[in-house]
Parts: C-alpha cells; structure tokens; sequence
C-alpha cells in the first residue's frame, strides 16, 4: 500500500472523533442528543429497558418524507394523541322486530257492507288516508274507513260486497321505528341495564343506540329481552333481521389514546406513523386497553403529537420496500 493511501485512512479514522456528528465513507456517527432523541421517545418510561430499546433499535433512522399535496391525494390523513375514554363491553345477539306502537289493526267503525276498496296489500297510506267505504246496517250511511296511521298495508281481509263484522280489514304496519331485541343470558345479566349504549350492527349496517327497556322473555324462556330502538326512515333495516349488540358495560378515562385504524404490525412490534412538518416516522408503542375503536398507549408517543390514522399502511408499505429513510 501506498504512502499515501495510508495516510488518507488514518484521516478518516480520526475525523469522526474530532467530529462526532460526521458522516464519513457512508458511515453515520449519531451525536449524543441524536442518540438521546432516537432511545427515549417522548412518553417512554425508563423501566421498559432492554425490550424498549431493542424495539426502537430496528427503527432508528426509519422516516420518509412525503409532501402534503402527495398525502392528501393518496387519502392520508391524520390526528392529534390525546387522551381519551376506554370503554368495556359486552356482546349481545338477537334480532329485529317492529315496535308495537307502529302497528294499527283497523276495523269497521259501524259493522256494514263494503262497497269500495282503495288500498291494497303492501300499499303505502298516509294518516287519515281512504282505505274502503262502508255502508251501515244500521243508517245506510256509507262512511269512510280511514288509515289510523301512516304505514304499510301489510295485511288485508276485505272484500269488495263483503259484509264487515268486527274482524280486522287493514292490518298497516311503519317501519320507521323498529326494535333490536338482543338476548341477555343469567350469566350477562348483572351487567345490563336500562340506559346503557349499544352499537347494533347486521352486516355493514349499524345505528347506535340505547337500552330502553330490560324484561323476561315468557313463555319459559331462560334469557332477558334487552330493547333498543333502530331508526328507520329509509327503510334500510327490516324486520326478522339477526342482530349483535355491543353494549358498553363501563368507561374509563386514559391520558392518551389512538384509534385502532392507525395500528400496523411492523418488524414484529405495533407501530403508528408519527407526523412532523413533511416527515413521517415510524413509532413502535406499548399497548393497553381497547375497546375495538380506540386503544390506550402506555409508551412510545405524547399527547400532541401528530399520527396518522387513514391510510396508514401505505406508509408501513413503503417503509417495508425502502427499509430506510428516502425522499418521495
């Protein structure tokens, strides 16, 4: 080897200690407050030790810069860490079924002959709409015979020339209001109770709600009807429909959170994308609770900070392809 050679190696070998911070021959030294930043992040307690620290080693170094204009197109966004409510829960199954108050037998007023028919089975009627015409026995009167309420005819047992009685005509029936009917076993039962909010869901569909009322289930049953009432103005829910119920049981406040959609699995860790200026960088946390929405983070990030919550394995996927920090 030449003279001269040698003498450039041992200036390499010395500049990095005369310059810590120096990135030399594709080497980088990280400085002490660098080092610092990288084993402690923020909200970190010092007793996680070894796991901690083997955890944050494989993703130091781990950032990507992305624009803004580049995330909103591709559907990143982002929240802020704060704190937030853990709530625990119990899951219910059981089905839908109409509220009683919405369905209206409707009978002669004057038992006669019935001498029109207007409406038919599955028509919609509004209140105080004709359904037939009557002609009284008693008077000859011919009357009206008129929707109680605004529904669908969902049964029918006129005739047209047929002689009234006092049977049921029109059954109308309105789905705009129906109960979920959710099944509470003696093992759940001290832990339901009026008021308590439930989320019902039936496929894609879901409507949160509340219990109303709590009562047996006759006819010998050996569970509890739980009710909770299901907004329907569109129609969308129907009746004889298998319902769950998530009902929450209890909530506790926790100084911090994130929403479960911002997990991801990464290098055998749970990590979210922490959010500064243009930078994105990759934070693995220590978990607590959940409660399916949200979940309470004992390290690995502070209130304030900036994560990502949609979209947020586009990010993981460039990072598992880069390994590195790059630049879009």
């Amino acid at each position: 080897m030449s003279r001269a050679k040698k003498i450039i190696q041992r200036v390499l070998l010395i500049l990095p200690l005369l310059f810590p911070g120096l990135s030399v021959a594709g080497q980088t030294h990280t400085t002490e407050t660098e080092q610092n930043r990288h084993d402690n992040y923020p909200g970190e307690q010092v007793s996680h030790g070894g796991e901690r620290a083997h955890r944050e080693h494989k993703f130091r170094e781990s950032r990507i810069q992305i624009p803004d204009k580049t995330a909103h197109k591709a559907g990143i966004r982002t929240a802020v860490a704060g704190p937030g409510t853990i709530g625990e829960s119990v899951t219910l199954y059981g089905k839908t079924a109409i509220d009683h108050r919405s369905i209206s037998h409707v009978r002669a007023r004057y038992p006669g002959t019935l001498v029109a028919i207007e409406k038919g089975l599955g028509d919609l009627v509004e209140k105080g709409q004709k359904l037939a015409a009557i002609e009284s026995n008693d008077s000859l009167q011919v009357y009206p015979l008129v929707a109680p309420i605004r529904g669908q005819v969902i049964d029918k047992q006129a005739s047209l020339g047929e002689f009234s009685g006092e049977r049921v005509l029109f059954t109308i029936a309105n789905y705009s209001r129906l109960w979920a009917e959710l099944r509470v076993f003696p093992g759940r039962r001290d832990k339901i109770s009026r008021g308590q909010r439930v989320s019902i869901s039936a496929g894609e569909r879901t409507f949160d709600s509340t219990i109303i009322s709590l009562a047996p289930g006759g006819n010998g049953q050996p569970f509890a009807i739980a009710r909770a009432l299901i907004e329907n103005p569109d129609n969308l829910w129907t009746t004889d429909l298998m319902v769950q119920g998530q009902v929450v049981t209890s909530e506790n406040r926790v100084p911090l959170v994130v929403e479960n959609r911002a997990l991801q699995p990464l290098r055998e860790t749970t990590v979210v994308f922490v959010k500064v200026g243009q930078t994105y960088e990759v934070r693995p946390l220590a978990l607590g609770r959940s409660d399916g929405t949200v979940t309470e983070v004992l390290s690995g990030l502070t209130v304030g900070e900036r994560y990502v919550t949609e979209n947020s394995y586009l990010i993981k996927a460039d990072f598992e392809k880069s390994g590195a920090a790059h630049s879009h």
